[in-house]
């Protein structure tokens, strides 16, 4: 570990929670610079959740015919030739271990996420954004890579290979990719746009994703091939990992880093000493992982009062995915089974719930914002210190009442007609980018990446527990009590909503009084 000695001296000037990290360019000469880094970032956001997501149905097909091959092979009933007909997959006990399969899929996607997100915001604050963002379309290529090779073997030795896969896709999937965008975001972005561009950014992202699902079955479907679409993904890996690389900026600089790196040595040195032994160093290593989770510890203000804010914000959103992830599951499964929906139908039922979250996040979001925020503004009067005709307090706090205000009418939804429902869950994901604009403006623009992990682990808790709780309610009484999941969906909902009024205004993070701020300078061609 190095020295406070090693950290170059700080300069003399912090960034306020407004400015972003990143700051405009000045030099008008470099074409590459008048590029914004908003700009750029939306391909990207976009080509995360497209590969992501383009092999989904796909990835089912190919973990049903391993699970049918070993259970045949188990039972000495696989065919000479290896060729595998439906038939001989359709059996109850097939059915059986594929779905406990699935289930222990997305709890290891779960459980990864968590890692993954602790991990990647330990290593994206000592190397930066922009090398963590290569790293991890590196591992996509790899794990596409093997199942590709997994394709080509048979038996136990297949399985493993496809394992690995499933490993290496846990730690990055879809969360851990949208999550080092959404700190990237929060990087470009000031206090008085942050929930706007990062609504943007999720809206860009769900329109990849609407895209992916209907490119990946019908490629599989045309082609009779399911290795295709994974040749596709790595194709368009690689010239994500060639963009990002050429064109994307690093958004969070040297100097931050080592003023960030700076605060925590002095930290370890005020805590403790103690912790210098072999064994001491081992278990901190291992806990990197969690690390970001110690943000939702309530810190100290001026006043001596602890700030909950940050550990509100992570309650709601673990609440509000407990009852969201199974949502759309739970709709689709219950127009297939008591409507009798067609894969038509079903189709329009995803591009509906898709095509209405997009509309939410990338246009009424920011819409909405943009009205609202002067008549917020109006309403909130300035500190006595703070006067100062340049602070950005009125601005950080009219966006914050306005953030809980939209926050809370997202999640205040009702379950009425059918297509109506699924547009109002649409509608729902507007309710995410807010939350975690919330949690960032509580803290020191150097620490944001560190609280938006912690909130997207106890988001991924959520979104973990999601289908042994609610899932396990509505099979339960799917036959007799269809809707039931649904008026606990509606409860969840409102008890999370109603934790968006514990979050005050004063809570927001405040420039320290009489601190020389270190300013960061801006990045050269």
């Amino acid at each position: 570990m190095a020295s406070i000695q090693d950290v170059p001296p700080a300069p003399t000037k912090l960034p306020s929670e407004r400015a972003p990290l990143l700051p405009e360019q000045q030099d008008a000469s470099s074409s590459r610079r008048r590029i914004s880094p908003l700009a750029l970032l939306i391909p990207l956001a976009v080509a995360t959740r497209l590969i992501s997501t383009l092999p989904t149905t796909t990835l089912l097909g190919v973990i049903q015919s391993v699970v049918c091959q070993l259970w045949l092979t188990s039972n000495g009933n696989l065919p000479p030739g290896g060729e595998i007909s439906e038939e001989l997959c359709a059996v109850p006990e097939v059915e059986k271990i594929y779905a406990a399969v699935i289930s222990a899929i997305l709890i290891g996607d779960g459980l990864g996420a968590m890692i993954a997100c602790g991990v990647m915001s330990h290593i994206s604050s000592r190397i930066g954004r922009k090398p963590v963002i290569l790293g991890i379309v590196a591992v996509n290529f790899l794990g596409y890579s093997l199942l590709v090779c997994s394709q080509y073997l048979s038996g136990w030795l297949e399985a493993s290979v496809l394992l690995a896969f499933l490993l290496l896709r846990s730690l990055s999937g879809t969360l851990p990719m949208m999550f080092i965008v959404n700190i990237y975001t929060v990087d470009i972005s000031g206090a008085e746009d942050r929930t706007s561009i990062l609504s943007v950014i999720d809206g860009w992202a769900a329109l990849g994703q609407t895209v992916s699902f209907g490119i990946g079955g019908l490629v599989t479907t045309k082609t009779n091939d399911p290795l295709i679409v994974y040749y596709i993904s790595n194709f368009l890996l690689v010239a994500t990992f060639v963009y990002v690389l050429a064109f994307l900026p690093e958004s969070f600089p040297e100097e931050s880093r080592n003023e960030l790196r700076r605060q925590r040595l002095a930290q370890q040195n005020v805590e403790t000493s103690a912790r210098r032994n072999l064994l001491s160093r081992l278990i901190s290593t291992i806990t990197i992982a969690f690390e970001p989770l110690r943000q939702l510890v309530p810190a100290r203000k001026a006043d001596g009062r602890r700030n909950w804010r940050v550990f509100y914000c992570a309650i709601h959103v673990t609440i509000a995915m407990l009852a969201e992830s199974y949502a759309p599951a739970a709709l689709l499964l219950l127009y297939i089974t008591k409507y009798n929906y067609d894969p038509a139908q079903t189709g329009i039922v995803l591009t509906t719930l898709s095509l209405s979250a997009v509309f939410s996040l990338t246009y009424a979001v920011p819409s909405l914002i943009r009205v609202l925020r002067p008549i917020y503004a109006r309403e909130i009067a300035l500190p006595e210190d703070q006067q100062d005709p340049s602070d950005d307090t009125a601005v950080s706090t009219s966006t914050d009442v306005l953030d809980v205000h939209i926050a809370f009418v997202s999640w205040v939804r009702g379950n009425t007609k059918r297509q109506r429902s699924v547009i109002a869950v649409g509608f729902g994901a507007a309710h995410a980018s807010i939350i975690r604009s919330l949690a960032v403006s509580s803290v020191d623009p150097l620490k944001h990446g560190e609280v938006l992990a912690a909130i997207e682990m106890m988001s991924s808790i959520g979104s973990f527990l999601s289908p042994l709780v609610m899932g396990g309610i509505f099979t339960a009484t799917i036959s007799s009590q269809p809707m039931l999941v649904f008026y606990i969906h509606a409860a969840i909902v409102i008890a999370a909503a109603s934790l968006l009024f514990l979050i005050r205004d004063s809570d927001r993070y405040q420039k320290p009084h009489n601190t020389k701020l270190l300013q960061l300078p801006t990045l050269l061609p």
